[in-house]
């Protein structure tokens, strides 16, 4: 499939290409493996031969493999890491695992969950206000404001109550 690809950049690709754009004589064509075709079956033999000698322009296992492998090992350690750091714990709760998709979140979501925004607390640990504090006096951060500030109640989350009905 590589040499039949015009964008190829690898050059071993590209010397085959031009060797065979010289001799046109040469046709390629796909063929069933392990069918009895003599030519196939050597070429076979001299691959396997090839990698049991080590050949460093043989990879053992698919490029796509092995892209996967370390894309697996990168999240694993990520992972490891944001479960073993000592920052961001409140978001972390929130969202436990790691991943490279993209959570669908709007900005004031992930203003909220990661306490980066117009909140006090956020304001002070970079010196743009001089203390933490909300306009009620307590910490200002995105919990308080959704949770506790009176200057917020309309906003709060309400907690859900759970009312069972018995007759027995």
């Amino acid at each position: 499939m590589s040499i039949v690809n015009p964008k190829s950049h690898h050059s071993m690709v590209r010397e085959i290409q031009t060797l065979l754009l010289s001799h046109k004589h040469i046709h390629l064509r796909w063929l069933n493996a392990h069918v009895g075709y003599l030519g196939n079956e050597c070429a076979d033999q001299l691959a396997k031969e090839t990698i049991r000698k080590g050949d460093p322009f043989l990879l053992p296992k698919p490029l796509s493999y092995l892209k996967s492998e370390i894309k697996s090992a990168a999240l694993s350690i990520w992972q490891d890491n944001w479960d073993n750091g000592e920052t961001v714990r409140s978001t972390h709760d929130i969202v436990p695992r790691v991943s490279n998709k993209p959570v669908g979140w709007n900005r004031e979501e992930i203003m909220f969950v990661t306490g980066h925004g117009p909140f006090p607390s956020y304001l002070h640990r970079f010196n743009l206000r001089t203390h933490d504090n909300c306009l009620c006096g307590e910490k200002g951060d995105s919990i308080h404001y959704a949770t506790k500030c009176r200057y917020t109640l309309s906003w709060h989350f309400q907690t859900q109550q759970c009312h069972l009905n018995y007759s027995g």
